[in-house]
């Protein structure tokens, strides 16, 4: 009887470790929030994942030299460093464009 009692503990804590596990996954993979990459500061965008100090700094800087980024593909061609696979993981993480009107083909852009 105390073997089955030790084996049933075993499995039990097995289970709850396995759940635990699962369920942080699930808690980590979805973003809880949404940053805006034309209005956080470097410190929030950090928060973002795939988005360090640097990376952070340089995308700051570029939007304060030449305004705010239109969409992922404005953001990926203006900040050295970023190619799209990348801006595609940190959508998903969470960033966002919102508030600028994204282009049309309608619309021309001053390239410099």
């Amino acid at each position: 009887m105390k073997k089955l009692h030790q084996t049933f503990n075993v499995r039990s804590l097995r289970r709850g470790v396995l759940a635990l596990a699962l369920g942080s996954m699930m808690v980590f993979s979805v973003p809880s929030y949404a940053v805006n990459v034309n209005s956080a500061s470097a410190e929030i965008l950090q928060n973002v994942r795939g988005i360090g100090p640097t990376r952070a700094k340089a995308i700051v800087e570029e939007r304060e030299k030449n305004g705010p980024f239109v969409n992922s593909e404005d953001l990926n061609i203006r900040v050295k460093g970023i190619g799209q696979k990348t801006v595609e993981k940190m959508t998903e993480s969470g960033l966002t464009f919102d508030g600028v009107e994204p282009l049309t083909r309608s619309k021309s852009i001053k390239i410099k």
